[in-house]
């Protein structure tokens, strides 16, 4: 079967049923980076001051990347679920696939900032015992070898069906 056979057999439903585990995904992204902004990494300051209930790790630069890539992930998961909602209605075919696949590239890089943000806040909270700050940071970059592949994996798979 040809890749544009193959396209044609995408349904609107099938699209739909996929978008729903997308859409499921991006909440959980959403719900864990919103969470996690709240409940910032270190803690607040109790003591009284100019500083009281400020984020104690506020100056360190891990901290600072953390809170950028927290947010990214937050605002990009966020955007996937509002284009799941507005689009779910919609019969057109070609427009979903547009749209959904807009929606699940945001819910991918979505994941990236997510872990990006759990790699900075863990290494913010760990910073003083760096031994284990880069034990774990070296670890957490474990995902992004696995990510490479993948994407590799899925443009290689994009390439043939597009000589096909």
């Amino acid at each position: 079967m040809k890749a544009n056979d193959e396209l044609k057999t995408i349904t609107p439903t099938n699209i739909k049923k996929t978008g729903d585990t997308h859409l499921i995904m991006a909440t959980l992204i959403a719900t864990v980076t919103f969470a996690a902004g709240f409940t910032m990494p270190g803690g607040y300051d109790g003591n009284r001051g100019p500083n009281q209930g400020m984020a104690i790790l506020t100056r360190e630069t891990a901290f600072k990347a953390f809170t950028v890539t927290n947010t990214i992930a937050m605002m990009l998961s966020t955007s996937a679920i509002v284009i799941y909602f507005f689009w779910a209605p919609n019969k057109d075919r070609d427009k979903l696939l547009k749209h959904y696949n807009s929606a699940a590239n945001l819910v991918v890089v979505a994941t990236v900032a997510m872990v990006l943000a759990f790699i900075t806040g863990t290494y913010a909270v760990l910073e003083h015992s760096r031994a284990l700050a880069i034990a774990v940071c070296v670890t957490s970059c474990l995902f992004f070898g696995i990510f490479n592949n993948l994407i590799k994996e899925r443009l290689n798979i994009a390439i043939e069906r597009s000589f096909v």
